[in-house]
């Protein structure tokens, strides 16, 4: 009898096909969830990396938005005390006003163009967080598989060399053609497994071109991310200075006077005399050299993909393909667990029976 022989002939396609559908399940994976790779110019970032980068962004501007808008307040607060006093710091109050007000267009701006991307970009962000945990999962269950099914073919391989050579005991051959028939269907269902995933990794092509597009967002998050780190001085001024009206508002509601209030106030906390320039010429800079350039690229890409976005409906069939596999994955697994755990049951019982395996 062949039986050792003809499992073995069964397991090398078997271990192929697993082999073929850890790629493609690992080439889903990197879709969803790759990271940005620096020096990687043609590896596209994941959708779960994208998510990240526009929760960034919108973190980003929406900070530089609300110190521009403090800024704008108390700029008003400022230039109002500067209009009934000598004080030198707050002389360039009207001009800092005039500034920040200037500056709330363009942030606004950019701050409703990635609102808008998120929006066109949520369907998909919502399939992402959906599907990622299943394919995590089928990876490593992969994992673990392909290294059972290697330890299964060597341990298969010696049957068969001795089988050729010697023959097998005969419980030993009954059992092996128990065996055979089941890691043939195992063999079938895995290898339409793979292949119902490969055209499903061919589908989701579309969504790596979105990714690919989007990856200008990454640098665009990252220059924020610093932006907002230079705004830390001008967060400190802004305090520094509302602290300052509030104690001047203060003082001249109880005292009735003005003129040395405000410098009493400002002397107080320390400002400098060009404190005001200072806050001013900052928030420009940050707008002209981190806004101001972002606004023409989110556009284009914000129109690109609302005509480019995959409908809900494709994106639900998708999903449903998915899982459907992953369904019929988990059949053939919990099927793999009861053979090879029957295999090593077997082998055991060979050993008490022959010193060759």
């Amino acid at each position: 009898m062949d039986e050792a022989r003809n499992i073995k002939s069964i397991l090398y396609p078997l271990a192929r096909d697993v082999r073929n559908l850890h790629t493609f399940v690992a080439n889903i994976n990197n879709i969803l969830q790759a990271e940005p790779e620096r020096f990687a110019l043609a590896a596209p970032p994941g959708l779960a990396s994208l998510r990240n980068t526009l929760r960034s962004l919108t973190k980003s501007i929406k900070a530089m938005q609300e110190v521009n808008d403090i800024a704008i307040e108390e700029s008003a607060v400022a230039e109002k005390l500067a209009a009934r006093s000598m004080t030198l710091v707050l002389r360039p109050a009207a001009h800092l006003h005039d500034t920040v007000r200037a500056l709330k267009q363009p942030l606004d701006r950019a701050f409703n163009l990635v609102a808008r991307l998120n929006g066109y970009l949520n369907p998909l962000f919502v399939f992402t967080v959906s599907t990622a945990p299943v394919v995590d999962l089928m990876a490593r269950d992969l994992e673990v598989l392909e290294q059972r099914l290697s330890g299964l073919k060597r341990s298969v391989a010696r049957l068969s060399d001795q089988e050729l050579i010697s023959g097998l005991p005969q419980p030993i051959e009954d059992q092996l053609g128990v065996y055979g028939p089941r890691f043939k269907v195992m063999e079938k269902e895995t290898a339409d497994v793979a292949n119902q995933m490969a055209l499903l990794m061919g589908k989701m092509n579309h969504l790596v071109e979105i990714s690919a597009r989007l990856e200008p967002l990454m640098r665009m998050a990252v220059a924020l991310n610093s932006a907002i780190d230079q705004l830390v001085p001008s967060m400190v001024l802004l305090k520094k200075l509302g602290k300052a009206l509030a104690n001047v508002q203060t003082r001249y509601e109880q005292e009735g006077s003005l003129t040395s209030k405000v410098d009493e106030a400002l002397a107080e906390l320390d400002l400098p005399m060009d404190a005001l320039i200072q806050l001013e010429y900052q928030l420009q800079q940050e707008v002209d050299s981190y806004i101001d350039p972002i606004l023409e690229p989110l556009q284009e890409l914000t129109a690109h993909i609302k005509g480019t976005m995959p409908n809900t409906h494709e994106l639900n069939g998708l999903e449903s393909t998915l899982l459907a596999q992953h369904n019929r994955f988990n059949v053939v697994l919990k099927m793999s667990h009861v053979l090879f755990d029957n295999f090593d049951h077997l082998l055991q019982e060979y050993r008490l029976m022959s010193h060759v395996a």
